[in-house]
C-alpha cells in the first residue's frame, strides 16, 4: 500500500475506531506497482432497512478539500460518539456511513481523473440530451484530455461505489447520499439530478420540501439548490446513472424506498478571487490553499452534514407527505426549476 497525506489520515482514523463503528475495505486499486485500498466507515444499525445517510467524497482527485472537510467531519463524529447520547440514541434506528476516498490514485497523482486517465464523473451510460459543452461535457476522443468517459467500460474505482450505493440504498431504505465536490462558481451549490437532461426529477418535489425546511431553518444559509442541469449538463452523470438503476429496481421489486443523491458542489472561483495567485496552480483550482480558508471550509459544511442526519431521522417532514401537500409542492417545482421544459 502506498499512502499519502489524505490517505494516511484515513488510514489514521481506522485505528482509532476500535469499538465505535465497522471499517471496511470496499477494493484495492492498482496503479504502476502501487496498490490503495478505498476505505468506508459505518455507525449504526445493520438493519438494511433502516433510513441511511452517505457521505461520498474524492471522485476527482485534484478536489482534495472534499476528501480533507469529510475526514475532518468523520474525526469530530468519532469523539461526539464517546459521549453524545443524542447522537447515539439516533444511531439505533439509522445508519450513517462515510466513503472519503473514491479516487486514492487521482489523489496520489494529483489528477482530476483514476490512473487510467478517466473522469469517473463522466463514466456512466447515461448520454446527455440537449445542448451539451464540448469536451466539458465527456468525451471519448483520447484520456490526454480531461473530462474523459473511457471506452472500456465502468472504471474499478465507479464500480466498486456502485456496488457500494446499491448494497446500502437500493434495498427499500429511505436514503440520502451526499457527493462533495469543489470547483465551479462562486457560491456553494447543492445540486441534485438530472445532470445529463432538463428532465423533471421525480423527487423534485421532496427536493422543494428539504429546501423549504432548510430555508427556514437556517435562513442564513449560502447554498444554491437547484438540479445541476441549470448549471451545465454532462454525459455519463454517475448519480444519474445510479438513479435511474434505482428506479428501475424499485419498479421491479415493487418496494417503497427512495434514494435522493445530491452533490454539493464547492465554489472554488471565490478562493481564487481572494488568493488570485491560486489561479496558476493545478490544485489552486479546486481548493483553498491557505490553511486559515482550508479550517474555514472544514466548518463551513457541518452545519448541512448535521441538517442532512435530521432529515433521514424525520421523514415525516419532506418524505411521508400528504397528496395535496405533493400537487402543490410539483407545481411550484415546475414553476421555480423546470419552467423551460
Amino acid at each position: 500500500m502506498h499512502e499519502f497525506a489524505e490517505l494516511s489520515e484515513l488510514m489514521r482514523l481506522r485505528r482509532m475506531f476500535s469499538g465505535l463503528g465497522d471499517v471496511r475495505e470496499e477494493a484495492t486499486i492498482s496503479h504502476k506497482g502501487l496498490s490503495f485500498p478505498i476505505l468506508s466507515f459505518h455507525f449504526g444499525v445493520k438493519d438494511e432497512k433502516a433510513p441511511t445517510l452517505v457521505f461520498v467524497a474524492g471522485v476527482h482527485g485534484l478536489e482534495k478539500i472534499g476528501t480533507q472537510i469529510l475526514t475532518s467531519f468523520l474525526h469530530s463524529w468519532t469523539q461526539l460518539l464517546k459521549w453524545d447520547k443524542s447522537l447515539q440514541s439516533t444511531l439505533k434506528s439509522s445508519r450513517v456511513v462515510f466513503y472519503p476516498l473514491v479516487n486514492p490514485v487521482g489523489m496520489y497523482l494529483n489528477t482530476r481523473s483514476n490512473g487510467n486517465g478517466v473522469d469517473l464523473m463522466r463514466n456512466g451510460r447515461v448520454e446527455a440530451k440537449g445542448k451539451t459543452l464540448p469536451l466539458i461535457a465527456g468525451h471519448r476522443i483520447s484520456p490526454r484530455l480531461p473530462w474523459y468517459r473511457g471506452k472500456n467500460g465502468i472504471e474499478p474505482e465507479a464500480l466498486a461505489l456502485r456496488t457500494f450505493i446499491r448494497d446500502l440504498c437500493f434495498r427499500g431504505a429511505p436514503s440520502i447520499v451526499l457527493d462533495i465536490h469543489s470547483g465551479f462558481g462562486l457560491k456553494d451549490s447543492l445540486w441534485f439530478p438530472y445532470a445529463g437532461s432538463a428532465e423533471y426529477f421525480p423527487e423534485a418535489a421532496r427536493m422543494l420540501a428539504i429546501k423549504q425546511i432548510f430555508d427556514k431553518s437556517f435562513p442564513h444559509h449560502t447554498y444554491n439548490i437547484e438540479p445541476q442541469h441549470l448549471s451545465y449538463t454532462t454525459h455519463g452523470d454517475l448519480w444519474d446513472d445510479l438513479f435511474l438503476e434505482f428506479e428501475a429496481s424499485r419498479s421491479f421489486h415493487h418496494h417503497s424506498g427512495h434514494f435522493l443523491p445530491l452533490c454539493l458542489e464547492m465554489g472554488s472561483w471565490t478562493w481564487i478571487k481572494k488568493n488570485p495567485r491560486q489561479m496558476f496552480s493545478s490544485l489552486g483550482l479546486f481548493n483553498p490553499i491557505l490553511p486559515h480558508r482550508v479550517k474555514r471550509a472544514e466548518r463551513r459544511h457541518f452545519l448541512l452534514f448535521s441538517f442532512l442526519l435530521k432529515l433521514i431521522t424525520s421523514p415525516e417532514a419532506w418524505l411521508e407527505l400528504p397528496a395535496g401537500r405533493m400537487r402543490i409542492l410539483t407545481h411550484h417545482a415546475n414553476q421555480m426549476w423546470y419552467k423551460d421544459r
